[in-house]
């Protein structure tokens, strides 16, 4: 009670009145220190410089990435009684994944509030509203304390913006799911570059992946890597692998 009285008297710049009442909207917490919730936006407080100020966030993004794991494994736990640890680790990476928290991000709004360097911008950066995403919830961590954060994340991040019967479905990897079914059938497989053409910092590749000697499936990609996992998903399509595999688990209704 006494936090949050002292709240109304906290300084807050009348430009960042606006942010805090999306964050509060977001989280469905009132902020005792909008100080923090800022830094998690690279908004600066008081003298702070901005070097100053990324750096705050980094720190909250770096606490919110190990909070929001835990949280999320928790979560899984509970929702899934019968998943086995194979299950659950998978699921786990799939919500939490780059790609996955960008979403998240989107639909919660926080990329209309963002700030970030003109370096970023020209790069594309597609990784931060994700990680403004852990940031905010290494501030509610912070501000709040563990039970504030977990309804948090279980309700207002989890319950209301990941469908898990989609989720579930997803493949993270499909060089990984390519590997998983060819030592399975204990077959012999390997990548084959076809071709790599371009300039020097826009080169494009193709590969192909061989198994038991015969192609199986050819993608391209701007690195060897990414035409990897493209040749792997036409190779899983081509060989219907992944489409018919049997659950490992039932979910609790």
């Amino acid at each position: 009670m006494l936090r949050l009285l002292l709240s109304y008297f906290k300084s807050v710049p009348a430009e960042s009145k606006d942010l805090l009442s999306a964050i509060k909207e977001m989280t469905g917490l009132r902020p005792y220190d909008p100080n923090i919730y800022l830094a998690a936006f690279r908004r600066k407080v008081d003298d702070q410089t901005q070097k100053g100020a990324n750096m705050r966030y980094e720190r909250l993004e770096y606490l919110g990435d190990a909070v929001l794991g835990v949280l999320m494994a928790e979560y899984l736990y509970e929702k899934y009684p019968n998943g086995d640890e194979g299950y659950l680790t998978s699921m786990r990476s799939k919500v939490v994944s780059r790609k996955a928290l960008n979403k998240i991000a989107e639909k919660m709004g926080i990329p209309r509030w963002m700030q970030q360097s003109s370096r970023g911008r020209r790069a594309g950066t597609t990784s931060v509203p994700g990680n403004t995403l852990e940031a905010l919830v290494g501030a509610v961590y912070v501000d709040r304390g563990w039970n504030d954060t977990k309804t948090f994340v279980h309700r207002h991040l989890l319950d209301a913006h990941v469908n898990f019967n989609r989720v579930e479905k997803e493949v993270i990897s499909y060089k990984s799911l390519m590997i998983e079914w060819v030592q399975r059938q204990k077959k012999i497989f390997a990548f084959e570059e076809v071709e790599e053409h371009g300039a020097q910092h826009l080169k494009r590749f193709t590969m192909a992946i061989l198994i038991d000697g015969e192609r199986q499936g050819e993608g391209s990609g701007q690195s060897k890597k990414a035409a990897e996992e493209a040749a792997s998903r036409a190779a899983c399509k081509a060989l219907n692998i992944g489409r018919h595999e049997p659950a490992r688990t039932r979910r609790r209704r």
